[in-house]
């Protein structure tokens, strides 16, 4: 969180490499006219989808958060902590700094950091599961189709499914496995301690273990608490639907209609789950690769590279961009409730 402005700034230089490619690609008057083409109601749906993203991932946090550790004004902290966590989800690789980000944001606001931590696994734990549901019926309904079309689809699908479930695996084990975290914590600690960044690694191992012993009791609420976790699920498959329907608006702005909704919100399945293969911020290249690869199928070879455009400055840029706002103007001082 220190190095806020650091990764402001490598979101921009990105962003710059990423206009850059288009505006060779096709040349800036070419782009603009293009652009100027496009069915407008239809982009202003893609941005309320993105808007409509944004505020079922809070709601997800604010219904966790809500039973676990209530705190004045829950929503709009809620709010702050998940464009947070966007953001350095989107600047980090493999988006591992999204859940340290909340973290400490949350920690910073009072909460403390084993209750924060069970919130968050909770929170983790409910999205991967409707993930690989999703992506399951996905595979169920539209593997043929995009198998006969897409070349590599197998293997890319196999390898992106291997990695969510692994994940997930890991995640449930950590939270119920009080011995592998200490173990970990222990190695983290003491690669700290190698690279001189904590001082007094027996103090801050002490700190964070006490903190541990609630984390575990609190991550069995899980099973405990079914209604908060069915209203979480369904939040979390609503802001999945959302955002793997943008694809589809963008498609309609071109004044495309011949693909049908459910096979574009399965394209998008599958690109995200290619994406999470990709170790770089924002799988930058293989989020374009991918979308090319796939949507080649319904887009002609001179608009494709549009859509790309269109379809990364709303699915990504336009999540930093107001994700950089929340969290520069992050106030660094702890506030108590």
């Amino acid at each position: 969180m220190r190095n806020k402005i650091f990764n402001f700034i490598v979101v921009i230089f990105t962003f710059g490499i990423f206009l850059s490619f288009f505006l060779f690609t096709k040349g800036l008057s070419s782009m603009i006219e293009e652009l100027k083409t496009l069915d407008i109601s239809w982009i202003l749906l893609s941005i309320a989808l993105v808007l409509l993203f944004w505020l079922f991932e809070t709601l997800v946090l604010y219904t966790i958060t809500k039973k676990l550790y209530p705190i004045k004004k829950l929503l709009v902290q809620s709010l702050k902590f998940e464009m947070i966590g966007l953001f350095f989800g989107a600047v980090s690789p493999f988006s591992a700094g999204s859940n340290p980000a909340q973290l400490y944001a949350m920690t910073e606001n009072g909460i403390p950091a084993g209750i924060a931590g069970s919130i968050l696994m909770i929170k983790f734990i409910i999205h991967q599961t409707i993930n690989i549901v999703i992506l399951i019926l996905a595979f169920l309904f539209k593997f043929g189709y995009f198998n006969a079309k897409v070349d590599y689809f197998p293997y890319l699908c196999i390898l992106g499914l291997a990695i969510h479930v692994l994940i997930m695996v890991f995640a449930i084990f950590f939270s119920i496995n009080s011995k592998l975290t200490k173990r970990l914590l222990t190695a983290v600690f003491k690669v700290l301690k190698v690279v001189r960044l904590v001082k007094n690694t027996d103090a801050a191992f002490n700190k964070i273990e006490s903190e541990l012993t609630q984390f575990h009791q609190n991550a069995s609420l899980i099973t405990k608490h079914l209604k908060m976790c069915t209203y979480a699920s369904i939040f979390t498959f609503l802001q999945y639907a959302a955002f793997f329907s943008i694809p589809y608006c963008i498609y309609r702005s071109f004044g495309l209609h011949s693909a049908d909704l459910w096979t574009m919100v399965c394209a998008q399945i599958f690109l995200v789950n290619f994406m999470a293969i990709i170790p770089l911020p924002g799988a930058a290249g293989g989020a374009e690769g991918g979308f090319y690869l796939i949507y080649s199928i319904f887009f002609d070879s001179g608009t494709i590279i549009t859509a790309i455009f269109v379809w990364r400055v709303l699915t990504y840029y336009i999540t930093v961009a107001a994700g950089s706002i929340f969290t520069l103007v992050l106030p660094n001082v702890r506030k108590h409730h």
